[in-house]
């Protein structure tokens, strides 16, 4: 198609004037894989969407990292948002305080799975026996304590356990450890509590969500821990877990009977968005009506300045 003389002069006449540029706002933040891809998705959407030019970034680097590039130097921080499974100890949340609100947006669970030889049946655990095999005190699924919460269940002989756990400083380790010291601390005492502890030599170190998951899928008869939703997606087998209620339960199963949310109904929440979190307690919280548990559930909170 030809344009006439007038419309290819209006055309570079229009081309030829200056366009204003407009400032893009950039919001970035980084913190636990665990959410990661919902908060990608949301973004998207929200910079689809924005009337403003719009650019925001999540990475997915685990929550001891997001908290520490949020908190910065105490003066400037690195980053204006961030999301956590474990909360600001009272001493960072002093540093911060008045400056931040938590926005809590998801709860889940952080549970144990495993690729023990089992023909694909339940496999029960205490989180006493847990503690002993995350120890190395226990080593085969085979143990005298195993078979006895397990009658019907005919393990190959011997079928040694693998250990996996998460490296660097990772919120699942903070909540597991936690939880084990909780309820079992005969067995895990307070020293082996952190988002970092000393494991024993012969135990695998996985990086991430992604790497928790593939080393438990590619050696028979390891155990780990990953939050349900990247071990059920994964086609991981859970743990069922001796809880509070002295039920063996799974995380899906604690689910539907509504133990999750059990969690949050039980626990201190702080009576406003700026309020400290450093004390709050997910863990293993029953409803007795329901006999459920919560199994290690997690706030995921998304923290971010006051503008």
């Amino acid at each position: 198609m030809k344009f006439s003389g007038v419309a290819a002069t209006l055309f570079a006449s229009l081309a030829a004037q200056p366009v204003a540029a407009q400032p893009v706002i950039s919001l970035h933040g980084s913190g636990t894989t665990n959410p990661s891809k919902c908060y990608w998705t949301i973004m998207d959407q929200m910079m689809i969407q924005a009337k403003l030019p719009t650019k925001m970034d999540y990475r997915a680097v685990g929550s001891s990292t997001g908290q520490a590039e949020f908190l910065g130097d105490g003066l400037t921080s690195d980053n204006m948002f961030g999301s956590g499974d474990i909360p600001f100890s009272q001493e960072n949340y002093d540093t911060l305080a008045g400056s931040f609100y938590h926005l809590p947006v998801v709860l889940g669970a952080i549970s144990f799975f495993h690729s023990a030889p089992t023909g694909g049946q339940p496999l029960n655990l205490t989180p006493c026996m847990i503690a002993k095999i995350l120890k190395r005190d226990i080593t085969d699924w085979n143990d005298s304590e195993i078979k006895q919460a397990n009658p019907n269940l005919d393990m190959p002989s011997p079928a040694p356990i693998t250990v996996a756990h998460r490296v660097k400083g990772s919120s699942s380790t903070a909540s597991i450890t936690k939880y084990l010291n909780q309820v079992c601390p005969e067995e895990w005492p307070e020293s082996l509590v952190g988002k970092t502890i000393d494991w024993a030599e012969d135990t695998i170190g996985c990086e991430g969500s992604g790497g928790m998951s593939d080393c438990i899928k590619n050696k028979v008869g390891t155990i780990g821990y990953i939050d349900m939703g990247h071990g059920h997606a994964e086609n991981l087998q859970e743990i069922e877990l001796l809880n509070a209620a002295q039920k063996y339960i799974n995380s899906k199963e604690a689910s539907a009977k509504g133990g999750i949310m059990a969690a949050a109904t039980n626990a201190a929440l702080p009576a406003s968005l700026d309020g400290s979190f450093a004390n709050v307690n997910l863990l293993n919280q029953v409803s007795i009506s329901q006999l459920s548990s919560v199994l290690q559930p997690l706030r995921k909170r998304w923290f971010g300045k006051c503008l």
